[in-house]
């Protein structure tokens, strides 16, 4: 938000101050922080890439006791007793070759070690499907492992280029400004359950006057840009497509003088004056989505290195999460699009922040045009 605001003072800095040259009595600046990162964030950053309904994978963490999991480890993958800190292992099952393992090791040896292992298991795999299940045994072929600092992963899937992308990275994730709530601006998400609720009833009694309005206004919009027969990305795209259209910025916002509107912080400010914040555009694209089948988060996160209040979403499409910010995509013209069905990287990358450890983690990189559904 108030990209105008940062703007001018980025360029009073730059004017204001010159620079410093250094001396030997100075002290080094200190290490950037670095952003804590689970196996088991790897793995669904991982897992995010595939192209695999990860609600039928077999998640090893959870349904294997300590001693059969150890077992795996040691006897199936051939590693060191006690060389791992933390593990996370999915796989499909059956005769399915598909196999994720994400394994923090104790010390560069140890990589070194699992490296080894899990190349003499990845040949007794393909042994396993060859012969019997060629398209499987084809997979393994293509499997790899590598590695980041002390994790080790190994990938038994289709695409793996793809997801071998997502796993390298970690090191890009680390290096993400930690997320400070700036807590400048009320970023309340606004409740929109009973319109959902009227909506999906066709009761509208219970409804106040303002979501009775917020309601008839978004059933016009999805009048106008949805149809029945469209896919799930199709349906978010069309909405997106009428957001960064019919929506501008309140310039109110900008002027630390001006009174801002509440309804620009709820959808009936853009649905019914085609105005509104971030944590405006955002509520509308969910409510939208919502109303139209597709699965859809607000996120309530910073930018400008948390000096402002920012907010944007999230959207699942086939089991994979994607990133969309309408707002900053306003005004866009489709083919200018630099915010619809991205990562979470490349909205960290162009300074977005927010809860990373606890967000889902958008890593496809297609940007839904495989979607169908």
């Amino acid at each position: 938000m108030k990209k105008l605001l940062s703007s001018i003072c980025i360029l009073a800095l730059l004017c204001g101050c010159a620079p410093k040259a250094p001396t030997d009595t100075e002290p080094d600046p200190p290490a950037a922080p670095i952003v804590e990162l689970t196996v088991e964030k790897i793995g669904e950053m991982v897992l995010g890439a595939c192209y695999e309904d990860t609600s039928q994978l077999e998640h090893l963490n959870e349904t294997l006791d300590e001693e059969t999991l150890r077992y795996y480890l040691t006897e199936l993958y051939g590693l060191e007793e006690g060389s791992w800190s933390d593990c996370a292992l999915y796989r499909a099952g059956g005769a399915r070759a598909f196999e994720i393992a994400i394994l923090r090791m104790r010390d560069d040896q140890a990589v070194t070690a699992a490296h080894e292992a899990l190349e003499d298991y990845i040949q007794r795999r393909e042994g396993d499907f060859t012969g019997y299940e060629p398209e499987e045994a084809a997979i393994v072929r293509q499997a790899v492992t590598l590695s980041v600092g002390t994790d080790v992963a190994l990938l038994i899937c289709q695409d793996a280029a793809v997801v071998k992308e997502a796993f390298l990275g970690i090191d890009a994730y680390r290096q993400r400004i930690p997320f400070a709530p700036p807590k400048r601006d009320d970023m309340t998400l606004y409740d929109t359950s009973a319109i959902l609720s009227a909506w999906e009833s066709g009761d509208r009694t219970g409804l106040g006057e303002k979501d009775a309005a917020i309601l008839a206004l978004a059933e016009a919009v999805l009048a106008e840009t949805i149809s029945p027969e469209m896919s799930a990305y199709e349906k978010e795209k069309a909405i997106y497509r009428w957001i960064t259209a019919n929506v501008a910025y309140d310039d109110d916002h900008y002027d630390p003088l001006a009174k801002l509107s509440p309804d620009s912080s709820t959808p009936y400010g853009p649905l019914h004056s085609g105005k509104g914040i971030c944590i405006g555009f955002a509520v509308t694209f969910q409510l939208l989505l919502d109303m139209a089948g597709v699965e859809c988060v607000t996120i309530v996160g910073s930018s400008f290195s948390n000096g402002e209040d920012h907010a944007w979403n999230m959207v699942r499409l086939n089991g994979r999460w994607y990133c969309a910010d309408t707002t900053w995509d306003k005004a866009r013209d489709e083919a200018n699009w630099a915010y619809f069905n991205c990562t979470s990287q490349w909205m960290a990358d162009t300074d977005h922040q927010w809860d990373y450890a606890n967000t889902p983690e958008a890593t496809a990189l297609d940007q839904g045009t495989r979607e169908s559904s």
